[in-house]
């Protein structure tokens, strides 16, 4: 009489690695997608940040101040000073006055960490767009940009006059 080997055979591993790539491949798509949504949540976020800490130093020195201003002042956080967090850039738009601004947040890998971009003004509304932003590569740091240069054309400090391009977000 045969002894029974204990163990899996060869086809039932095969079974099991099968049923295991199927669930995967219900699984990943949906975590990148919940992982894109948080991401895009969290760069809303900043922006609202940014933005009440602009609402502060305005009240406090009567102009609106630059990135590295509200860091200096200890209204942001250091990780939105480097310009990059929760897979976005950050960075701010030169509006050419004191008395206006305008931040911008772009997906670090377009498609990827998030699909739209964002960007606020001193008028405290949030907008959303999706643009082509796989050129923009700023370093992390980088944090003024150039309209053209170091982030798409479509950025503007006046979304709310390009709505071919950008829509305010409902809150």
């Amino acid at each position: 009489m045969r002894k029974r080997r204990k163990g899996f055979t060869l086809v039932e591993l095969m079974i099991v690695l099968a049923i295991i790539a199927i669930i995967a491949a219900f699984a990943i798509p949906n975590l990148m997608k919940s992982r894109m949504s948080a991401n895009e949540t969290s760069a809303v976020g900043t922006l609202r940040t940014l933005m009440s800490a602009e609402g502060v130093y305005m009240n406090r020195y009567n102009v609106y101040g630059t990135i590295t201003q509200l860091k200096t002042e200890g209204m942001i956080d250091n990780s939105i000073a480097t310009g990059k967090k929760s897979g976005y850039y950050f960075g701010e738009i030169d509006t050419g006055s004191l008395y206006a601004f305008c931040f911008g947040a772009v997906p670090i890998d377009d498609g990827r960490s998030g699909s739209k971009e964002y960007c606020v003004t001193q008028q405290g509304t949030i907008y959303e767009a999706a643009l082509d932003s796989t050129t923009l590569k700023p370093t992390v740091g980088d944090i003024g940009w150039t309209v053209g240069t170091d982030c798409p054309e479509e950025f503007t400090v006046a979304p709310e006059s390009d709505s071919d391009n950008w829509t305010p977000i409902n809150e």
